[in-house]
């Protein structure tokens, strides 16, 4: 029972970009956006339609990557990923909900 509790904690659903997020370690495939200093790093990303991109918080506190309602991570704790499967082609602008001076871009195509 308290196996099949964690796994829902950590599963996570959101919405995204006609796809969906969810909470993972620090590990995983595809297109990385590292956190770290407060900022995404890279700043703009471009991948293929399909793609998983993952967000990685190398900082030291909490953030988010939330682009309206394209798709959100939820809050990623230090340490901790989220990521993002884009199904549909588009720009989709994203800040973290925590920090909104904190901005970025993923560009689907």
């Amino acid at each position: 029972m308290v196996a099949i509790l964690l796994v829902a904690l950590l599963a996570g659903a959101a919405v995204a970009a006609g796809g969906s997020a969810q909470r993972l370690p620090h590990k995983g495939g595809g297109a990385r956006v590292g956190i770290r200093d407060f900022a995404f790093h890279p700043g703009k990303l471009t991948v293929a339609r399909g793609a998983r991109v993952v967000f990685a918080n190398n900082d030291t506190t909490t953030h988010t990557a939330t682009s309206g309602g394209n798709f959100a991570t939820g809050r990623i704790r230090p340490g901790r990923s989220a990521a993002v499967t884009f199904k549909q082609s588009g720009t989709f602008p994203y800040h973290c909900s925590i920090h909104n001076f904190m901005h970025g871009k993923i560009v689907v195509r």
